[in-house]
């Protein structure tokens, strides 16, 4: 299938797309609690808005883990490849909130996961590149970033150890 987030030119194509996006990043996403007004409007331009249709993929297991996706609204499928070809067994259901795929930020091996869009989805994306441009223009700002999405993997963790432990 297409991959529906190639080519990240020209995520925002009108002139208010910064201004959204500032006010989504302030308003919707706990990953994002470490940054001050101004620290938001420093960090927006590396980032860009998409959105994408119910049933597409944003990225397949084995891709190039080259940027990293913020929920803002709709829901995201996580699935992994098992040991029986072509079977995968869905890992987690992100929503509004969500950072996934941040490994994307201190690995470069190919993505473990696909990530399906269940319901059309807004995401805001942060490449690779744009990330390594923010941590060496601004790296107080990129160690909040760091931050939230430790804050966020954590909180899915914590989650993930509570579901098990109310099989047992």
């Amino acid at each position: 299938m297409k991959n529906p987030l190639q080519p990240f030119e020209n995520a925002c194509l009108d002139e208010n797309c910064s201004e959204r996006l500032c006010q989504k990043l302030k308003q919707e996403l706990s990953v994002f609690s470490f940054f001050s007004e101004s620290d938001i409007d420093d960090v927006s331009p590396y980032f860009n808005c998409r959105k994408v249709k119910a049933g597409d993929n944003i990225w397949v297991a084995g891709e190039s883990c080259n940027y990293i996706a913020f929920i803002v609204s709709g829901r995201v499928q996580i699935k992994v490849n098992t040991e029986f070809p072509g079977k995968q067994v869905v890992v987690g259901v992100f929503s509004r909130g969500a950072a996934t795929g941040v490994s994307c930020a201190v690995t470069r091996q190919p993505r473990n996961s696909t990530a399906r869009v269940m319901e059309d989805a807004g995401l805001i994306l942060l490449t690779r590149e744009n990330f390594e441009k923010l941590i060496e223009i601004f790296p107080s700002l990129g160690v909040k970033l760091l931050q939230g999405m430790l804050l966020s993997e954590t909180t899915r963790l914590n989650k993930a150890y509570a579901r098990l432990a109310s099989i047992f």
